[in-house]
C-alpha cells in the first residue's frame, strides 16, 4: 500500500513539473514573440526571387523560352558564381516592382536607376542604358519644335514604367495618357489610331517590330524624353555581401556582356 502510495506520488510530481515546463514556454513564448515579428530572415543567395516583365530585348518570351539582355545576363552571373539557374517569374511590371519593393529574399530587371528610386533598393550593374522617345506614325507628319505642342497629343504608356514616369515628371498631361500593362499593347493602341503615339526605349521598338512583324518605316521618332541606366535591383534589406557578390560578378564577366548586347543587337548608343 505504501509503495502504491508512493508511486501515485511519483506521478503527481512528474505532472506538476511538466505543467510547470509548458507553462515557462508559453510565458516564454509571448516574450519572445515581439523579437520573432521584427526578426525577417536575411536573403540567402540561393534564396531570392527574381521578377521581370515582357519588355524586348530587354526580357521576353520566344518559344515557350525567357530571354533578353536582361534575362541572359543574370545567368550569366549565376554560372560564374557556379549557382543553379533559378527561376524567373514573368509578370506585370507594376507588380514586379511592388513585390520587390515589399518583400524581402526578392529582385527585379531591370529597373531604371532615378534619384527617387535610389534609396527605394539596392543596386547591380548597369546592364545597359535606354533611350526613351515618342513614336508615331508617319503618315500623322508631327514636327514638334516645343514640349507644349507635345502635350496636345496623346500616347500610350506602360503603367509605372520609367518611360511613363518620365513623362509625368515633364507634366505630360494625365488625361492624354493611356495606361497599358504591356508594350504590346501600347503599340496597338497606336497601330489602331487609338493614341497617337507611343513613349518607349528606341531599341525595345526596333525588336518589337520583329515580334510582331511590322514595318518600322511606316513610323518615326518625334521626341527624345531621356536616356536611363538599367540595373538589376534587389529589395532594400538585402545583406550587403550578397550585392558585393552579384556586383563583383557582374563585372568579372564585361566579355560576355558586350557578347550578349551584341547578339541582340543593342545600339552602342545603348551600351
Amino acid at each position: 500500500m505504501r509503495n502504491f502510495v508512493i508511486m501515485i506520488q511519483q506521478e503527481l510530481d512528474i505532472h506538476l513539473l511538466m505543467k510547470k515546463f509548458i507553462l515557462k514556454s508559453i510565458v516564454l513564448f509571448f516574450l519572445m514573440l515581439p523579437q520573432l515579428k521584427a526578426f525577417q530572415y536575411p536573403s540567402s543567395i540561393e534564396n531570392i526571387s527574381f521578377y521581370t516583365e515582357n519588355y524586348p530585348p530587354s526580357n521576353y518570351i520566344e518559344n515557350d523560352k525567357l530571354k533578353g539582355i536582361s534575362v541572359d545576363t543574370l545567368k550569366a552571373i549565376w554560372k560564374h558564381l557556379k549557382l543553379p539557374e533559378q527561376k524567373i517569374f514573368l509578370v506585370p511590371w507594376v507588380r514586379g516592382y511592388r513585390f520587390t519593393l515589399d518583400k524581402n529574399n526578392t529582385a527585379l530587371l531591370t529597373v531604371s536607376k532615378t534619384q527617387a528610386r535610389e534609396g527605394l533598393f539596392k543596386w547591380v550593374g548597369p546592364f545597359f542604358s535606354s533611350t526613351y522617345v515618342l513614336i508615331a506614325k508617319k503618315s500623322k507628319n508631327f514636327n514638334f519644335s516645343s514640349l507644349g505642342q507635345v502635350f496636345d497629343h496623346t500616347v500610350a504608356t506602360v503603367q509605372g514604367d520609367i518611360s511613363e514616369i518620365s513623362l509625368q515628371q515633364v507634366g505630360f498631361p494625365s488625361p492624354n495618357m493611356a495606361t497599358t500593362s504591356q508594350l504590346k499593347q501600347a503599340f496597338l493602341m497606336m497601330q489602331a489610331d487609338r493614341v497617337d503615339m507611343i513613349v518607349v526605349a528606341t531599341h525595345g521598338f526596333a525588336h518589337l517590330a520583329t515580334q510582331l512583324k511590322f514595318d518600322v518605316n511606316e513610323y518615326e521618332q518625334v521626341w527624345v524624353v531621356n536616356k536611363k541606366a538599367n540595373y538589376l535591383a534587389f529589395n532594400i534589406n538585402t545583406p550587403d555581401n550578397v550585392i558585393e557578390t552579384y556586383q563583383t560578378a557582374f563585372d568579372s564577366i564585361a566579355k560576355q556582356r558586350l557578347s550578349i548586347k551584341e547578339h541582340y543587337k543593342l545600339s552602342q548608343a545603348d551600351y
